[in-house]
């Protein structure tokens, strides 16, 4: 995190200094990923195991290892880009 001195400079630079600041830690929390269990991917996404299982057939997730688990566990951007699909009776 970057400190600012403030009597040194002008409102417009420090305002610009704080959007600089905002958008680089939005940045680097975007970049971070949650890691998900099945049972937390499908209570996230709503969906079903079957669903689930095709997702993963077709290459949407990605079953991840994580030294010192047994599961196996997901990303949850990949787990968002599941779609829903519902019966049209």
């Amino acid at each position: 995190m970057e400190s600012i001195i403030l009597h040194k400079i002008t409102p417009e630079e420090f305002y610009e200094k704080i959007r600089t600041i905002i958008k680089e830690e939005l940045k680097n929390e975007l970049q971070k990923d949650q890691l998900l269990t099945r049972e937390g991917a499908l209570k996230m996404a709503g969906i079903s195991n079957t669903v689930f299982l095709k997702a993963i057939a077709e290459g949407i997730v990605k079953p991840q290892l994580v030294k010192g688990r047994r599961k196996a566990m997901y990303l949850e951007s990949e787990v968002l880009k599941i779609e829903k699909r519902r019966r049209v009776s």
